[in-house]
C-alpha cells in the first residue's frame, strides 16, 4: 500500500521549556531572552537527563512537548481511490496519484502482481431464410402476401475459464517491463513516438552511439531523442505486437527481423538474469539472452506523468500473459468446433484477457465524465463529443496525452534455471549427476521437461498449450454438439467416457 504522512501538530523548538530558561506563560514582548551562556547550560542540562544506552528510554525520559519534539512523524497506509469496470480493468481518478510520482509508483507496484483472467470464447451462428404471411388492408379489402426474411440463429456461444493455467506469482513472479526505445508507442503525446537516437548516429548493427552536439563540446551519452514515429516504425511495431501475441512470447523477447531496442526492457538486474533463456519455444529463432535495462525507470515515467498539466491525460499499465502459442491453439479449437458443427459458417474462437489494464486519469469533472460509459454514449448521441470534446483533446495544448510505456507479464509456461545444475552441462549429464531418470510410462506421465542453457539446465514449469487442450478437447466438442449458449464461464472440464478405465493396468486416459 501507499504510505503518506498523517497530519500532526508540530512543536516548535521555542515552545519547549528548557531548564533554567524564562517561563513562556507571560507576554513574549516582556520576556527577556536568555543569554548565550544560559542557553548552553540549559541544553546541557536537558541532554544529561537522556540515557544514552537505551534508545527507547529517550522518549520515556521526556515529558509533554519535549517528547513530541523528538518523535518522528507518524505514517499511515494510503488507500487510493479507484473502481473496477465490467471488464475487470482498474480506473483511478485519485488526486494524489496525479500529483505524487512516488504514490503513483507504489500504486502500480501494488496492482502489478494481481493476475488477470484468461477466457476462451467459442461462438458460431448461421442465417436461415423463412417465410411468413402478412395481411394488409388496401383499397377497402384485405390483401395477403408472402414475405421472405432472414433470421440469425446462434448455434453455440460459450466461454471457458483458463485463468487457472496462469502460474502463481509466488512461483514465477510478475516481472515489470518497460517499452523499448525503438518501440512506437504513446509517451505522453497524441501520436506514437519513439525514444531513440536518429538513424545517422547509430553504428553498423543499429546500436545507439554518442554524438557531439557542440563544436569542441563534450560527448552526450544516453540522451533522450523523443520524436514522432515514422510510418515504417509504426507498421513494424504493430506487426511485432501482433506476432508476439499470436506466438505467446514475452515482451522482452527479440524475434527475427526486429531491431535491437524494439523489445521491452526489464529494470531489475536480478530479474533480467532469471528471465534469460526462459522462453518456451521449440523454435531457435527467438532470443532472450540479452535483456536490456531501461533508460527511464517506472518511477521516472510516473514522475513525468505527474508533472504533466494536461486535463485529459492518461497513464495505462498493461498486463500480458506469455508462454503459449495462441495462434496454434486457436486453430486446434476451431478444428474441433468444425468437426462437431453441422453448418458451413466459420466458428469464432478468441482468447481474451480481463483485468489486464490499470488506467490513471486526472481528478476533474471532464475526465470523470468521460470514464462513465453511459455519459460518453450520451455525448456521442448529442454530437457534443465529436464537435467539441474531440477537437479539444486533439488540438488544445492542455488537451489529451497518453502514456503506454509499462506493464507486467504473467507466465503460462516458462523455463526456470535449476539451482543444482552447473554451467556447460547438458541434460544427460545433469540427469546422470543427479541420479534422475525419465520414466515415460504412458502419454499422461508427469515427467520433467529439461533443456540445456548457457547457465546450466532449466526445467519447464506450467502446462503447455497442448496439455491444456487435451484436458478440454472433449468438453469443447460436447458443448458444440449440445448447442450450448451461456455467458457463465465453464470452469472445469466435463467427464469423459475414457475415464472409465482408470485403475486398470496399462490404461492411460488422455487428460
Amino acid at each position: 500500500m501507499i504510505t503518506s504522512s498523517t497530519s500532526k501538530t508540530a512543536v516548535l523548538p521555542e515552545q519547549i521549556q528548557l531548564p533554567g530558561s524564562p517561563s513562556n506563560s507571560s507576554d513574549n514582548s516582556l520576556a527577556t531572552p536568555p543569554s548565550f551562556e544560559q542557553s548552553q547550560a540549559s541544553i546541557h542540562a536537558l541532554l544529561e537527563r537522556i540515557p544514552h544506552d537505551d534508545d527507547d528510554a529517550v522518549v520515556h525520559s521526556l515529558k509533554g512537548n519535549e517528547a513530541d519534539a523528538l518523535l518522528p512523524p507518524d505514517f499511515s497506509e494510503y488507500e487510493a481511490e479507484y473502481f473496477t469496470g465490467s471488464d475487470g480493468n482498474i480506473i483511478s481518478h485519485d488526486k494524489h496519484l496525479n500529483e505524487d510520482g512516488e504514490a503513483l509508483y507504489r500504486f502500480l507496484l501494488a496492482q502489478a502482481s494481481r493476475r488477470p483472467s484468461l477466457f476462451l470464447r467459442c461462438k458460431a451462428n448461421h442465417e436461415e431464410w423463412r417465410t411468413r404471411q402478412i395481411t394488409r388492408y388496401e383499397d377497402g379489402k384485405n390483401v395477403t402476401s408472402t414475405e421472405t426474411y432472414s433470421e440469425t440463429i446462434v448455434d453455440f456461444d460459450f466461454i471457458i475459464d483458463a485463468s487457472d493455467a496462469i502460474l502463481p506469482v509466488s512461483q514465477t513472479g510478475a516481472p515489470i517491463w518497460l517499452a523499448g526505445g525503438r518501440n512506437a508507442t504513446y509517451r505522453g503525446g497524441r501520436q506514437l513516438e519513439v525514444d531513440s537516437v536518429p538513424t545517422m548516429v547509430t553504428d553498423v548493427e543499429g546500436h545507439p552511439v554518442s554524438i557531439n552536439l557542440e563544436v569542441g563540446g563534450s560527448w552526450v551519452k544516453k540522451r533522450s531523442w523523443r520524436r514522432k514515429a515514422t510510418k515504417s516504425e509504426v507498421e513494424a511495431s504493430t506487426a511485432w505486437k501482433k506476432r508476439r501475441e499470436d506466438c505467446g512470447y514475452a515482451p522482452w523477447v527479440l524475434m527475427p527481423g526486429m531491431l535491437h531496442g524494439t523489445e521491452a526492457c526489464v529494470e531489475s538486474e536480478d530479474v533480467r538474469f532469471q528471465l534469460q533463456h526462459s522462453v518456451n519455444s521449440t523454435s531457435g529463432e527467438v532470443d532472450d539472452s540479452h535483456i536490456l535495462p531501461p533508460v527511464k525507470t517506472l518511477r521516472d515515467w510516473a514522475d513525468e506523468y505527474c508533472g504533466n498539466q494536461k486535463l485529459l491525460k492518461e497513464f495505462t499499465f498493461e498486463k500480458v500473459v506469455y508462454g503459449w502459442n495462441f495462434s496454434a491453439l486457436r486453430q486446434a479449437v476451431e478444428s474441433t468446433c468444425r468437426s462437431n458443427y453441422a453448418y458451413q459458417s466459420q466458428p469464432l474462437v478468441s482468447f481474451n484477457l480481463e483485468g489486464s489494464m490499470i488506467s490513471i486519469r486526472p481528478n476533474n469533472w471532464s475526465s470523470r465524465m468521460l470514464s462513465n460509459k453511459w455519459i460518453l454514449a450520451l455525448l456521442w448521441i448529442t454530437l457534443i463529443y465529436p464537435l467539441f470534446i474531440w477537437p479539444f483533446k486533439r488540438f488544445a495544448t492542455r488537451g489529451d496525452g497518453e502514456w503506454r510505456v509499462a506493464g507486467s507479464a504473467f507466465a503460462l509456461a516458462r523455463y526456470q534455471h535449476l539451482p543444482n545444475s552447473m554451467p556447460g552441462e547438458d541434460v544427460d549429464q545433469y540427469r546422470q549427476r543427479t541420479s534422475t531418470t525419465l520414466l515415460d510410462a504412458g502419454p499422461s506421465s508427469d515427467f520433467k521437461l529439461l533443456k540445456a542453457t548457457p547457465k546450466g539446465v532449466a526445467e519447464l514449469v506450467g502446462q503447455r498449450e497442448g496439455q491444456w487442450f487435451a484436458r478440454w478437447e472433449d468438453t469443447i466438442a460436447g458443448l458444440v454438439r449440445q448447442r450450448y449458449v451461456s455467458s457463465v464461464p465453464v470452469e472445469r472440464p466435463f467427464g469423459s467416457v475414457r475415464t472409465a478405465g482408470i485403475g486398470l493396468d496399462e490404461y492411460y486416459p488422455r487428460i
